[in-house]
C-alpha cells in the first residue's frame, strides 16, 4: 500500500489468515436451506483459494462537504474519489461518505451500503446502532458503481471494495480491538458480497448483514431465459429472473432472453459473485435476510451464496406472516438490526 500523487493505492488486500480447527455451518429453516435450488458451484468454474487477493484502486480528492437534506443530526460528510481499479484504471467515480459518532463507548464501525446503483445512505437502524455503541459510515455513490465502459459488474466491484478498505484503515483506524461491520441492503448487499468473495475483504469485516441479496450470485441463472425460471427457498416458490437493468451494467443486451450467445454466457457466468472466488471467511460471520413473498430474485440469489460459504453463517426466511414483501422484510428489519448488535463484535484479534 503506498501513497501515489495523494491517493491512497491497495494493490493487494489479500492477508495470510488463520485457519479454524472448525468451521461452523449455520442454516435456518430447519438445517440447510431448501432443496431444489441450482446449485452454485455445479456448472461454476472451480473455485480458487487465492482469487480474493485481487488488486483495489484508490482513493482520492477527500474533502469535507455539507451532507444531504434529511441526513440524521450528526452525520459529517466527505466526497472521495475511487479511481484506478484494475480494467478501469480511468473511470474515475465519486462518491459521498457519512460519517456518524457513536453514543457512549464506541464498540465498532458498520459500513451501510444502499441498493440499485447505490446513490443513497441506506440508514438501516441507524438509532439503534448508534445506541449501541457503533460508529457508521454510509457510502453513496454519484452514479451507478456498477457501470462501466466495457467491462462488467466484478470488475466495477472493486469501487466498492476500494472504499471499504479505505474506511477501515482512514475511519475505523485499522481497528482490530473494534469490531469492524457491514450491512447492505439488495444492491449494497451485492457490494458486500463482491467485497468477501472476490476482493479479500474477509479479512477485513468480522461481521456482514446481507439484506435482500446479493443480487447478482449468479448472473447467467439469473438472465438465461433458457435456465430455470423458479427456485425454492425455505418452502416457498421465488423467481430467479434478474431485471433488465443489469445488461447496460454488464454491457450486454440479452439478459432474460432466450437462445443466449456463448460470450454473454460466459460473460455473466465470470462475473457472478459465486463463481471463482473465496468462500471462507473463518474470521466473518455472515447473516442473510429474505422475504419469500411475491420475492425478487434477490431471495434466490441470496440463498445460492449462503449455501456457497463455508464458514460461520445464517439463513433468515421471512413470510407475509412477517410483513415482508418484495425485497422489504416486515418484521426482519428489526431481527436483522439486533443480529448485526450482537453479532458485530471483534474477531481478527
Amino acid at each position: 500500500m503506498a501513497d501515489v500523487d495523494g491517493a491512497k493505492r491497495y494493490d493487494r488486500v489479500a492477508m495470510p489468515m488463520m485457519r479454524r480447527a472448525a468451521i461452523l455451518l449455520v442454516a435456518a429453516c430447519g438445517g440447510s436451506p431448501a432443496s431444489g435450488t441450482p446449485d452454485a458451484a455445479s456448472d461454476a468454474m472451480t473455485s480458487q483459494p487465492d482469487a480474493a487477493s485481487s488488486s483495489l484502486g484508490m482513493v482520492s480528492g477527500v474533502m469535507d462537504i455539507a451532507c444531504p437534506t434529511g441526513s440524521p443530526t450528526g452525520l459529517s460528510c466527505k466526497r472521495i474519489t475511487v479511481a484506478g481499479c484494475p480494467g478501469i484504471e480511468n473511470e474515475t467515480v465519486d462518491a459521498t461518505i457519512g460519517i456518524l459518532p457513536a453514543t457512549g463507548t464506541v464498540k465498532g464501525t458498520i459500513t451501510h451500503h444502499s441498493g440499485g446503483g447505490g446513490q443513497g445512505f441506506q440508514l438501516g437502524a441507524t438509532p439503534m446502532y448508534q445506541g449501541a455503541g457503533f460508529r457508521q459510515v454510509y457510502v453513496a455513490w454519484a452514479s451507478d458503481w456498477e457501470q462501466t465502459q466495457s467491462a462488467g459488474i466484478k470488475t466495477a466491484a472493486c469501487r466498492p471494495a476500494t472504499v471499504m478498505r479505505w474506511i477501515f484503515d482512514e475511519l475505523h483506524g485499522g481497528s482490530r480491538s473494534e469490531a469492524f461491520c457491514g450491512e447492505g441492503f439488495s444492491g449494497g448487499s451485492g457490494q458486500l458480497g463482491y467485497a468477501l468473495a472476490q476482493y479479500g475483504l474477509g479479512d477485513y469485516f468480522d461481521y456482514v448483514n446481507e439484506l435482500s441479496g446479493p443480487p447478482f450470485t449468479r448472473i447467467d441463472l439469473g438472465c438465461d431465459g433458457d435456465a430455470p425460471a423458479t427456485a425454492q427457498v425455505c418452502n416457498a416458490t421465488v423467481t430467479m429472473r434478474l431485471p433488465a437493468r443489469v445488461d447496460p451494467w454488464e454491457n450486454t443486451s440479452t439478459c432474460g432472453t432466450t437462445n443466449v450467445p456463448a460470450a454473454d454466457l460466459a460473460k455473466w457466468n465470470s462475473d457472478s459473485i459465486a463463481v471463482g472466488g473465496t468462500y471462507a471467511y473463518p474470521k466473518t460471520r455472515v447473516e442473510f435476510f429474505d422475504c419469500t413473498y411475491q420475492a425478487t430474485a434477490v431471495t434466490a440469489m441470496a440463498q445460492l451464496f449462503h449455501d456457497q460459504i463455508t464458514s460461520e453463517k445464517m439463513f433468515h426466511c421471512y413470510s407475509q406472516a412477517d410483513g415482508c414483501q418484495g425485497e422489504g422484510l416486515g418484521t426482519g428489519n428489526q431481527e436483522a438490526a439486533r443480529a448485526m448488535i450482537a453479532g458485530c463484535t471483534p474477531r481478527h484479534q
